[in-house]
C-alpha cells in the first residue's frame, strides 16, 4: 500500500480511509462504554456514530469529512469524559467546531436531494450569496433548536445541561460564529473549485455527485 493510498484510500468498500476507521472507532468506544455500564456514554458515542455514518453516503471532499467527524468525535467524546464540566473552555470549543462543519454538510446533503442547488454550480455573486445566507441559517437554526432541546431535557427530563441565561446566549454566540465561518468556508470551497464531492485517486477526476 502506497502512502497516498494509505492517507487518501480507497482500500476497499466498507473501510475506505482513515476516516471511516475513526467512524468505526466511535462504534466501539460507544460497546466500550455501554459494557462498562456508562449508559449516557454509551448514548452519546452511538449517537455520534450514527450520525458519522450517516453522512457517509453524502461522499463528502475529503477534508470536510475528516473535520466533520472530527469536530462530532469532539463533541461527543467531550461530553461522555466530562469535559464540559472540567475544561471551562470546552464548551465554546465544541459549540463553535460542530456548526462550523455541520452547517456547509447540511447544505451540501440537502444539494444531494436537490433542494438547493450544489455548490459546484454557483457561478455568480448571486448564486454564492443564496449559498452562504442557506448554509449560515441551517447553523444557527439547529443551534437553536438544540438549546429548546436542553431546556425541554432540564424541564421535562430533569438533566441539567443549561446553567443560566449567560451559558445559552455564550452557546447561541458560538453556535452564530461557527455558523458564519462555516458558512464563508462553503463559499470559498464553491468559488475556488475545490469540488463538493469525494474524489477517488485516479479515477474520478470530475464533478460528478454519484461518484
Amino acid at each position: 500500500m502506497t502512502t497516498r493510498t494509505l492517507v487518501l484510500g480507497d482500500w476497499n468498500p466498507w473501510i475506505r480511509d482513515p476516516i471511516d476507521v475513526v467512524r468505526a472507532l466511535l462504534v466501539v468506544a460507544a460497546l466500550g462504554f455501554l459494557v462498562a455500564g456508562d449508559t449516557n456514554g454509551a448514548v452519546l458515542l452511538g449517537g455520534a456514530a450514527a450520525l458519522a455514518w450517516l453522512v457517509r453516503p453524502l461522499q463528502l471532499p475529503r477534508a470536510y469529512d475528516a473535520c466533520f467527524i472530527g469536530a462530532l468525535t469532539l463533541q461527543a467524546g467531550g461530553e461522555a469524559l466530562g469535559a464540559y464540566d472540567s475544561l471551562p473552555w470546552f464548551d465554546n470549543v465544541a459549540h463553535f467546531s460542530l456548526p462550523f462543519f455541520l452547517a456547509p454538510t447540511l447544505y451540501i446533503a440537502l444539494a444531494r436531494a436537490d433542494v438547493v442547488p450544489d455548490p459546484k454550480d454557483a457561478a455568480t455573486t448571486k448564486h454564492y450569496v443564496g449559498l452562504f445566507v442557506v448554509a449560515f441559517a441551517l447553523g444557527v437554526a439547529l443551534g437553536g433548536v438544540w438549546e429548546i432541546w436542553e431546556w425541554v431535557s432540564d424541564h421535562a427530563l430533569g438533566s441539567s445541561l443549561q446553567l443560566g441565561l449567560d451559558d445559552t446566549v455564550g452557546d447561541l454566540v458560538a453556535d452564530t460564529a461557527g455558523s458564519l465561518c462555516g458558512a464563508l468556508l462553503l463559499v470559498c470551497w464553491a468559488r475556488y473549485g475545490w469540488g463538493s464531492v469525494r474524489r477517488i485517486p485516479g479515477e474520478n477526476r470530475f464533478e460528478d455527485t454519484e461518484a
